[in-house]
């Protein structure tokens, strides 16, 4: 999709673009006669290919229209001008919670714990009243929960989950979601009811308490195999202060079954609230506040989003076979350069030009001599020169040459680690081109994973036209 700032859509002047994502773009607009700034979430046009879209565009779009709870971002209107189809929704900008807690993690603290027990709360009351409406939102997580300047939280992207659903692009077994917030239960492609918010708001909360989420891998489908049957790691694993109490109401969220786990979102804050008394929240705090060392990275949201500016509503993601490579590139940073690992070099000092007295050289300390003195330096600088062994062994036998679709995989994979994005995509492009035509079908998924890693750099029209093929690969075609 071309870059529409400038342009009109009805009566929406579209003044900024302000994300894209595998289902939609969102811009900054403009109502002239009204005078009130909106978020408009335009849909990529292929979403539309399916039966009946319109019909089904027009249902939940209204069903999602008269939802009017604080802590909903509102619509208000919808419309399609020639073949597209968008939405005009109320603008928040102060970013999303995502960006929110990148900025903690960067500042290696968590989020205040009233700041966590105030956005459960709000997200929780507005989930229970969407359920009480009938409506299952299906794609909970921190980059569809926006912030205002006050801090109140408001969520997003009901209702476009739902929408195409039942599209061709998504008919052949594709899941609509966010592996890192997908309950089990979703992974399996079954019927969801209000239980699976639920759980992607558990996800959420681990997230905000400890700083990661409770499963990461390489690859979205082993993601979502770990919700589906790996045991929750313990939250006070990552942060070891935390009381049983608070993680006793994570475990329950999290509960592998719908029926053991809180059976509304309402019931999860009030019960979080409850052993989140204000002296163990200042305790906590208190702790987080002295922690200087960073968090560690993982993989959460995608990659379209990494780049995102951090204001406005940001577009719902799809998960399926055409987008299962969405967590891929979101692997831990490559690490540190040999050169980031030496002592940092002292003060300055003026050189004076010296006569060298050859009678009373002194040798140098021997090797034996400077690694007694600076033996974790050393170490360090040993660790990386193995690791970059190991590398290099893998990739050569996993087949760099990339003579074959799986070698070919397999050293992009590899690429994609050590943060050679550009690699990578040349590697997946190879190995798309060997597939035969046959076994298109289970392999639309390297054009997804492709398109994700060229969002990445910001060849966005490329992107659309990887994930274009993703969709025909799918269909069999």
């Amino acid at each position: 999709m071309a870059n529409l700032v400038g342009e009109s859509l009805g009566k929406y002047k579209l003044l900024e673009r302000l994300g894209r994502g595998g289902m939609a773009e969102v811009y900054k607009a403009h109502h002239p006669k009204l005078d009130r700034t909106v978020a408009v979430k335009i849909l990529h046009g292929y979403l539309a290919e399916g039966e009946d879209f319109l019909g089904r565009f027009e249902r939940e779009a209204r069903a999602v229209a008269n939802l009017r709870h604080p802590h909903i971002v509102q619509i208000h209107d919808f419309d399609i001008d020639n073949t597209t189809y968008y939405m005009v929704m109320e603008y928040i900008d102060h970013g999303t919670l995502q960006d929110q807690m990148n900025e903690h993690k960067r500042a290696g603290k968590y989020m205040p714990l009233e700041q966590v027990l105030g956005i459960m709360d709000q997200i929780g009351g507005a989930l229970d009243y969407a359920h009480k409406k009938g409506i299952i939102h299906r794609d909970i997580k921190p980059s569809n929960i926006l912030l205002d300047g006050s801090g109140e939280a408001y969520l997003a992207d009901f209702g476009i989950a739902r929408m195409v659903s039942t599209t061709k692009f998504t008919s052949t077994g594709a899941l609509i979601g966010t592996p890192t917030y997908m309950s089990p239960e979703q992974g399996k492609g079954q019927e969801l009811t209000s239980a699976s918010d639920v759980y992607s708001l558990g996800v959420i909360l681990y997230e905000l308490l400890t700083g990661q989420a409770p499963y990461a891998s390489d690859t979205p489908l082993a993601v979502i195999q770990m919700h589906i049957s790996e045991p929750l790691p313990p939250p006070g694993s990552l942060r070891p202060a935390l009381p049983a109490s608070v993680e006793s109401v994570v475990a329950k969220a999290l509960a592998k079954e719908p029926g053991d786990r809180y059976q509304s979102a309402g019931a999860l804050a009030h019960s979080l609230s409850k052993v989140l008394t204000p002296e163990l929240i200042a305790e906590l705090d208190q702790g987080a506040a002295r922690k200087k060392a960073p968090l560690p990275p993982q993989p959460t949201e995608k990659m379209q989003e990494a780049d995102l500016p951090r204001r406005g509503p940001l577009p719902t993601m799809e998960m399926g076979a055409e987008t299962q490579a969405e967590i891929a590139g979101k692997l831990p940073p490559v690490p540190a350069a040999k050169s980031e690992l030496m002592e940092p070099p002292g003060p300055e000092v003026e050189k004076k030009p010296r006569q060298e007295d050859k009678s009373k050289k002194v040798p140098g300390p021997s090797f034996k001599e400077r690694l007694k003195s600076k033996p974790v330096m050393f170490g360090l600088i040993g660790i990386v020169v193995v690791v970059a062994l190991v590398v290099l062994f893998s990739v050569l036998s996993a087949g760099g040459d990339c003579r074959s679709v799986e070698t070919c995989i397999a050293l992009a994979e590899e690429l994609n680690r050590q943060g050679n994005v550009e690699g990578a995509i040349e590697a997946f492009g190879r190995a798309g081109e060997m597939v035969p035509l046959q076994d298109h079908e289970p392999n639309a998924w390297i054009w997804c994973t492709r398109a994700d890693l060229l969002d990445r750099i910001g060849r966005h029209d490329e992107a659309i036209a990887n994930r274009e093929m993703c969709a025909v690969w799918q269909r069999g075609e």
